[in-house]
């Protein structure tokens, strides 16, 4: 790789030694990818939730804070493992809980902000048009590529703490223009509800794999709620990192997402394949729901303020559960709008910081609904639970009274 003069200090050892040993980690994966020059990123959204990062991880950004780490660039990370203030009260493991914390300790002391969110860009962090950031979390990376029009590649966890230290990354993938030009054509042919642009992201994923569509037939009045779910599933069922939509997301605004290529595939997407999909995202032989669960990817505020409406004069059946993943900065909206207090007066949970996705699941619930396809797509694997997927209002009346 071609170093600046900046780069080849930082190699040397002059700028500390988390920082070389970043840099050096950075330059030993850019090459064998073909890349020939770092360049600078404007955020980084990394990982410190101990579900995924275990104990090897957390000795990880253990070391790099005890070695002087200290991140050069607006950071911020996933959900964590916990959630930080109930945990004792709803049986997490302590030993568990007390590594969730020592990963929170680390990356204070490596400068990251406490976000703890998968919606970085419903918290401030929101990059530009042709910005390069280095984000992790699969539906991040595809808000970030896809709606926000940056650049970034879904960035591994041990990678995006090294260019939050060094403000780099090996300029390769999605960073080159040329790699961003869509590949599949997908037709809608049907209007779509909140929980079709889920099972639209499921069907992506499955047909395009890694390959970048550009869809037709989505409307102008497409929220940003919808095009998150719609990235996040499409991330879990496959591995799309970036979705073009006509008339709708930058690139695609700005210019023919094909760049004068012809599609390598087309397909259409009817009412019939998305009723089939979400059939399909239902476990067999789901029982009689005991949680519900929704935000992943983490609840806003208008989503909330719409199920607060749903469940108007409506309680939480005593040997049920409902439970919101969403934001500390969305809990705190909704208390001081009065939200909060209608939903737990009415035995909804909320639970800030978290995801159950990457979480242990306490209670011991074997029966859960969820009008999120990544919900859906996880959960049954990661906890060894039945699933039921369907829309919001069906998730208040299946645990309501």
């Amino acid at each position: 790789m071609q170093l600046t003069d900046q780069e080849k200090r930082i190699l040397q050892g002059e700028e500390g030694e988390a920082k070389r040993l970043a840099l050096e980690i950075l330059q030993k994966v850019g090459e064998p990818l073909g890349a020939e020059r770092f360049i600078e990123v404007a955020s980084v959204q990394a990982m410190a939730h101990f579900g995924s990062l275990h104990i090897a991880g957390r000795d990880w950004l253990e070391k790099l804070a005890q070695l002087g780490g200290c991140c050069c660039v607006p950071t911020t990370q996933d959900p964590a493992s916990i959630p930080f203030g109930q945990w004792e009260e709803m049986g997490y493991d302590a030993e568990y809980a007390q590594n969730q914390m020592r990963l929170a300790e680390a990356i204070l002391k490596l400068g990251e902000m406490p976000k703890w969110s998968c919606t970085p860009y419903y918290q401030g962090s929101i990059p530009r048009v042709g910005q390069n950031v280095a984000w992790a979390e699969s539906s991040a990376v595809s808000f970030a590529n896809s709606v926000l029009g940056a650049r970034t590649n879904r960035t591994p966890a041990g990678l995006a703490i090294c260019a939050a230290l060094t403000g780099k990354m090996p300029c390769y993938g999605l960073y080159l223009k040329e790699n961003r030009r869509a590949q599949i054509k997908v037709c809608v042919e049907c209007e779509l509800t909140d929980l079709d642009y889920n099972t639209l992201g499921i069907l992506l994923g499955k047909r395009a794999g890694a390959k970048i569509p550009a869809i037709y037939g989505i409307p102008g009045s497409a929220t940003n709620d919808n095009l998150k779910y719609l990235g996040a599933s499409a991330a879990s069922s496959g591995s799309v990192a970036l979705y073009h939509i006509d008339g709708v997301t930058p690139e695609a605004l700005l210019q023919d997402p094909f760049g004068g290529r012809a599609p390598e595939e087309e397909f259409s997407v009817t009412r019939e394949l998305l009723d089939e999909e979400a059939q399909r995202l239902t476990t067999e032989g789901v029982g009689d729901i005991q949680l519900a669960v929704v935000g992943c990817p983490h609840y806003s505020s208008e989503e909330a303020i719409r199920l607060s409406k749903i469940i108007e004069g409506r309680k939480v059946a005593e040997d049920k559960a409902f439970w919101i993943f969403t934001t500390l900065e969305t809990d705190s909206l909704l208390e001081r709008m009065g939200i909060k207090a209608k939903l737990t007066q009415a035995g909804i949970r909320i639970m800030a910081q978290t995801c159950l996705v990457i979480s242990p699941l306490v209670g011991g619930y074997q029966n859960l609904i969820t009008d999120s396809g990544k919900f859906a797509s996880y959960l049954p694997s990661e906890h060894g639970i039945k699933i039921k997927y369907a829309s919001t209002e069906a998730c208040a009346e299946a645990v309501m009274k």
